[in-house]
């Protein structure tokens, strides 16, 4: 074997090296945003159904707000909710008609999880407590009814911490802008019954 001849040798063995490196990490890579991905949507899926069954459940006045917030925490589900309320928050916002001429739906709200966030939004009656203005209208006194046309409305809101699980999870303050202190993602969901 000449010199040329082991050079070469050499300079292929450093190709498929490199060529190895970038692979592995290109695999690296999607394997960590495909495990991330999942994780997230999983939890997202965990805190829309959370806010439906929740405000559902609540709609029909089975128990007692307090009990109902108790619940919520306990089925979490894929959530980690229990035992862990810096991760999460929870409101209940049920909106009742109004019961005379000049008065307005009166609005109570019962929250759990000690989450706190920008983003987070509490029912509030300055804001309809949450509902939009069509359906709060249903709740306002109407003359010719002598009543309001709908009862009550319920709105549960639920704010979900998204901690990332793998480098690529921690890589969200680079995608998203300069805005972005954290990597965590906040995950948000509303159901009206």
């Amino acid at each position: 074997m000449n010199w040329s001849s082991k050079n070469q040798l050499g300079s292929e063995r450093g190709s498929a090296t490199i060529e190895f490196a970038v692979s592995s990490i290109l695999f690296m890579f999607l394997a960590f945003a495909t495990v991330e991905y999942g994780v997230l949507y999983s939890e997202r899926l965990a805190v829309t159904q959370l806010a439906r069954e929740g405000a559902s459940l609540a709609s029909r006045n089975l128990t007692t707000n307090a009990n109902m917030m108790n619940m919520l925490e306990s089925t979490g589900g894929t959530l980690d909710l229990n035992g862990h309320p810096e991760k999460y928050s929870i409101h209940l916002a049920q909106v009742n008609g109004a019961v005379a001429a000049g008065n307005p739906p009166v609005c109570n709200v019962t929250s759990a999880g000690t989450l706190s966030h920008p983003d987070i939004h509490i029912p509030a009656p300055a804001t309809n407590c949450d509902l939009p203005q069509n359906l709060y209208d249903y709740l306002e006194w109407d003359a010719a009814l002598g009543a309001a046309a709908v009862n009550q409305f319920t709105v549960l809101k639920v704010y979900y911490q998204h901690n990332p699980l793998t480098p690529v999870g921690g890589m969200t303050p680079f995608l998203g802008g300069p805005g972005h202190q954290n990597t965590s993602l906040l995950l948000a969901s509303r159901a009206i019954f």
